[in-house]
C-alpha cells in the first residue's frame, strides 16, 4: 500500500576543528578503510574507545486538563460524502474525484485498488454546546485487519469562506472511546499561501501549506497555557463507527463564528506541508479513481478521502470555492464570515498566531 509520506531532509552536520588544522592520520595498510557513514567525531579530550553522548529528548510537562468535552447539544449542519460502499467492486468511483478542483475520493490503495472502508467518508456532521464544537466523521466500516479505526482523520476552517483555509485538525491512531487531547494536532497557515494562486486549480506552487504548528500536547505545544483546546474520540453515527473532533469555541475568542469547514481522511498522517494535494501532485503523479480518465489507476494520492465545505454561522450563496449543499440542522443566523484581516490568518486568529 502506497502512503503519503512527508519528505523527510536529512541533516548534514558540518564538523570544524575549532580553528586547528586538520590532521591526516595514515590508516595502516591491514586495515580496511574507513567508509564515510562509519566516521565518528570526538572532542581531544574525549577517549577514542568512549561513544559519543546521545541528546536527550525534549521533556514534556505533564498537563492538567480541567474543560473536558462530552457531547453536543445543538445539531448546526449535516453533510453526506460520496462513498463506495456497494461498488467499491468494481475499483472506481462514480463521482467526487475531481483533481483539478482539488475533490477525493480514494478510499482504495494504490495501482491494484484495494478498498479502505476506514478512510471512506460517508456523513459529516457540527454540534456544539456552550465550549465546543463538535464534529462528527462516520466513516463506511472498520479496517478488516484490526476491526478499529486505523486512519489519520482531520478538518479544514475556513474563517472568510475564500476558499483558502486558514486552521487545519489532525488526528492519529490508536482512538478510544473517551476524548483525549495526546493524539491531536493542530496548524496555522499564517502566510496564507495555502491552494497557491489560485483555489481549485492546480498551480504548481511551491508552498508551505500550514507552517505554524499551535498545538501538540507531545511537543508541549498549545497556545494561552491551554491544554484543552482540542480532542478526539472513536464514536458511533447510528450504526456507523466514527471519530468526533471537539474543539473550543474560544478559538473564535471575538464571538464571530461564522465560517466554513470541511473533512478528510488519510492512511497515512496528515502532512500539512503538502495541502492542498492538486498543488502538491501532477494528474500524471496522482493517478485517478474514475476508469474513464487516462491517469487511471490511482498512483502516488492513494488511500485518501475528502468533502466539499460547509458553511456555519451564516448563509451561502451557493459560490463559495469547494462549497457543498446543506441539509438539516438548525436555523442559523443570517451573518458574513469574518471580513476582518481578510487575507491575513493571525488577523482573524489573534490568539493562536501568539
Amino acid at each position: 500500500m502506497n502512503r503519503l509520506l512527508p519528505l523527510l531532509l536529512m541533516p548534514v552536520l558540518l564538523l570544524q576543528a575549532c580553528g586547528q588544522p586538520i590532521q591526516n592520520t595514515e590508516v595502516p595498510s591491514t586495515q580496511p578503510p574507513v567508509m564515510p557513514s562509519e566516521v565518528v567525531a570526538v572532542s581531544p579530550d574525549t577517549p577514542a574507545t568512549q561513544p559519543p553522548t546521545a541528546v536527550p529528548p525534549p521533556v514534556v510537562e505533564p498537563v492538567t486538563h480541567v474543560i473536558i468535552p462530552s457531547t453536543g447539544t445543538s445539531d448546526r449542519a449535516t453533510a453526506h460524502d460520496n462513498e463506495n460502499s456497494l461498488f467499491y467492486d468494481t475499483k472506481k468511483v462514480k463521482t467526487g474525484d475531481e483533481f483539478y478542483k482539488n475533490r477525493f475520493e480514494r478510499p482504495f490503495t494504490s495501482v491494484d485498488m484495494n478498498y479502505l472502508p476506514d478512510l471512506d467518508i460517508v456523513n459529516f456532521s457540527i454540534t456544539s454546546d456552550a465550549n465546543f464544537f463538535y464534529i462528527n466523521i462516520s466513516m463506511v466500516g472498520l479496517d478488516a485487519a484490526t476491526q478499529s479505526l486505523t486512519g489519520y482523520y482531520g478538518v479544514e476552517i475556513d474563517r472568510n469562506a475564500d476558499g483558502r483555509a486558514e486552521v487545519l485538525l489532525t488526528t492519529r491512531p490508536p482512538y478510544s472511546a473517551e476524548f483525549t487531547a495526546d493524539n491531536v494536532s493542530a496548524y496555522l497557515d499564517v502566510n496564507s499561501d495555502v491552494g497557491g494562486n489560485i483555489i481549485n486549480r492546480p498551480d504548481n506552487f511551491d508552498g508551505d501549506g500550514f507552517e505554524k504548528t499551535f498545538f501538540d500536547l507531545s511537543r508541549g505545544i498549545y497556545p494561552d497555557g491551554n491544554p484543552d483546546l482540542i480532542w478526539v474520540r472513536q464514536t458511533t453515527d447510528g450504526t456507523l463507527p466514527a471519530v468526533e473532533i471537539a474543539f473550543q469555541r474560544q478559538m473564535f475568542k471575538d464571538g464571530k463564528e461564522a465560517f466554513m469547514w470541511s473533512v478528510l481522511s488519510s492512511d497515512a498522517a496528515i502532512d500539512p506541508v503538502l495541502l492542498y494535494y492538486n498543488d502538491a501532485f501532477t494528474s500524471e503523479q496522482a493517478g485517478a479513481a474514475n476508469t474513464d480518465d487516462p491517469n487511471y489507476p490511482i498512483k502516488e494520492l492513494a488511500a485518501m478521502d475528502n468533502t466539499c465545505r460547509v458553511p456555519l454561522g451564516f448563509q451561502a450563496t451557493g459560490n463559495e470555492p469547494l462549497g457543498c449543499f446543506v441539509k438539516g440542522g438548525e436555523a442559523e443566523a443570517k451573518a458574513a464570515p469574518s471580513a476582518e484581516g481578510a487575507n491575513s490568518t493571525c488577523g482573524q486568529f489573534i490568539e493562536l498566531c501568539k
